[in-house]
Order: structure tokens, then sequence, then C-alpha cells
């Protein structure tokens, strides 16, 4: 009985070990990609996932990219499943910076994930958020 046991043992840790594995390639193939939509070829669009808790102050990763024809692609890869909100402003001027009037107003276009525009102060988290749940997902914006 006890080798019958060994091997049953052996054959959980081997299917645990199969289970971890396949578990961490996933997160791996995780991947966000956010179509941003654009005036003009001008510039970059640079683009943020956030959290709730770092929303418009820290991101979880953020990326830089080109446009061409219209649009741009920003793409977040390893990706835990999670509620997350993308924010992406145009960066025309290439400075790096989200360029803002002496009052505050913005003088770049942005956008945000779900369509989420702001009054008098940016969007909340709720108003972007989106729920991911693994795998590809793939979210539209216009530039405004």
């Amino acid at each position: 009985m006890s080798t019958r046991f060994a091997s049953l043992w052996l054959a959980m840790a081997a299917l645990f070990f199969a289970l971890g594995a396949a578990a961490d390639q996933g997160a791996a193939d995780n991947t966000i990609e956010f179509r941003v939509h654009t005036h003009n070829d001008r510039g970059l669009v640079r683009c943020g996932l956030f959290t709730r808790s770092g929303w418009l102050r820290s991101i979880v990763s953020g990326t830089s990219v080109k446009i061409q024809g219209g649009s741009a692609v920003c793409v977040f890869h390893a990706v835990p499943r999670g509620t997350y909100a993308i924010s992406a402003f145009h960066d025309e001027n290439r400075n790096g910076k989200f360029d803002r009037s002496a009052l505050g107003w913005p003088i770049e276009d942005y956008c945000m994930s779900r369509g989420a525009r702001g009054r008098l102060k940016p969007p909340s988290f709720d108003a972007a958020k989106f729920d991911y749940g693994g795998g590809l997902r793939r979210l539209d914006a216009v530039m405004d």
C-alpha cells in the first residue's frame, strides 16, 4: 500500500506542478490592447493602466506608442486578473507631459477606458473601470 500512496502523491505533485506552470504561462499571456483614435499622427500616445488605489497617480503599467493612420495601440502584457482603468493622452509636442493651461485645463487631447469623461475634474475610477478576466482584451477610445 505504501508504494501505491507514494505513486499517488508523486502523480498529484506532478499535476500541481504542471497546473502551476500553466497558470504562470497564462499570466504571461494576459494582454490588454487599448486602441486610441487621434485627430492627427503628430507626436505620441502615452497610456497608463491603473487600479483603483492608484487612479491617475500611480500606474501599474505604462507605454508610449507612435501614431499611424490616425490610431495607436497601447499594449499591456502579463496583466493579472482584476479591475482596471486606462488613461491616455496625445503628447503632440513629445515633451512627456500632459500639457495644461494656466488654469489647469487640458490643452492636449485625452481619453479614458469606457469613454469616461469628467466635468470640471477628471473622471472617477468607477466611470472608467473594466473587469479583466485574463487572456486578450481589446478596448477602443477616441481622443477628445
